[in-house]
């Protein structure tokens, strides 16, 4: 194993494990990718990033991991290049991601993959010090694309774990719990279109979703260090990477509170109102472009307007995504291969 540059860090307190998952199977990470394996990066990270080691089969699992520092995939099949490229480049994103790295602080990262249909497609646990567990089903990280998935996982730590963390939260979530909120892009209907963590699928997601809070304050921040890290790969011509997965990593957040606001959490029901998903969607981009500063790399790169057949498109990938050649075939088997 290969020592990183956080093994110095002092560790953090004892904790919990918190285990988080979303309470509905409909997700908003909906924009199916064609299946493709990303081309290989390791070459192009050597030298900035730890070398990538195949680690012995640990005799509990009998799984063979694929490490890097305290990062690892511990049941990726490795032995297919597609899979094996494509976790290295996510592996290194998470450590270069300045904000989600000094979350994890040098504790064990563990990334396992599931096969899974009603499941959700991602969630956390953080164990304190033993480290953090990232779940993920295995089609979406066979079948989205890079942009995607690290919108994935900017949602389930920087939404959730991470967020929880900043200071004051629970005292500005206690006080508005209860408090209907303005869904932006449908202020001026009569009446106005409003969120409610009562009554929501998950609390968390609400405040994730208002821009007045610090959860969605802290998830938009998490997201838009990610667009740029995104973008310094493209510029720097990093093997697999382009500026379209920029543009994916923004289109996955934008569905995600969008889908949040007009639902109040109930993804189901926002797949009935394509129409008004696509006009809250624009209307948080909106949002986005008019924080960026003018000569912001990313500021070009935000997605075209959605609207309602784009918006009824995503959902119908993401059902695609879960019916077609869901066989976990990024899993390794149990002798490792």
């Amino acid at each position: 194993m290969h020592a990183t540059d956080r093994a110095e860090k002092t560790r953090r307190a004892p904790a919990a494990p918190v285990t988080r998952r979303e309470r509905s199977p409909e997700h908003p990470l909906l924009h199916l990718q064609h299946l493709a394996g990303n081309a290989a990066v390791t070459s192009a990270m050597a030298g900035r990033t730890p070398q990538v080691q195949r680690m012995p089969a640990d005799t509990a699992t009998d799984y063979a991991p694929l490490k890097s520092g305290n990062y690892e995939f511990t049941n990726l099949k490795h032995t297919d290049e597609k899979y094996r490229d494509k976790a290295v480049r996510i592996i290194g994103l998470l450590r270069k991601h300045k904000t989600i790295d000094d979350y994890i602080g040098g504790r064990p990262c563990r990334i396992t993959l599931h096969v899974r249909t009603t499941e959700t497609p991602a969630d956390v646990v953080d164990r304190g010090d033993a480290g953090v567990d990232i779940n993920l089903a295995s089609y979406y990280f066979e079948k989205y694309g890079i942009g995607y998935i690290m919108g994935m996982l900017s949602h389930e730590i920087g939404l959730h774990p991470l967020a929880s963390r900043v200071p004051g939260i629970r005292d500005e979530e206690d006080a508005f719990a209860g408090f209907p909120m303005l869904v932006p892009g449908l202020e001026n209907q009569n009446p106005p279109r409003v969120m409610n963590t009562e009554g929501a699928g998950q609390a968390d997601h609400i405040m994730a979703a208002a821009p007045d809070r610090k959860r969605y304050q802290t998830y938009r921040d998490v997201a838009l260090k990610m667009a740029e890290q995104l973008v310094q790969e493209a510029t720097e011509q990093e093997e697999g990477a382009t500026t379209k997965d920029v543009t994916d990593l923004l289109d996955c957040f934008l569905m995600d509170v969008a889908t949040i606001a007009v639902s109040n959490d109930h993804r189901k029901a926002a797949a009935k109102e394509p129409y008004t998903v696509a006009k809250v969607y624009n209307a948080y981009k909106a949002l986005i472009r008019d924080g960026l500063a003018d000569n912001s790399p990313i500021r070009p790169l935000l997605p075209a307007d959605k609207g309602r057949f784009g918006v009824a498109g995503d959902f119908l990938g993401l059902a695609a995504s879960i019916m077609a050649n869901n066989r976990g075939d990024s899993i390794q088997n149990s002798e490792g291969t």
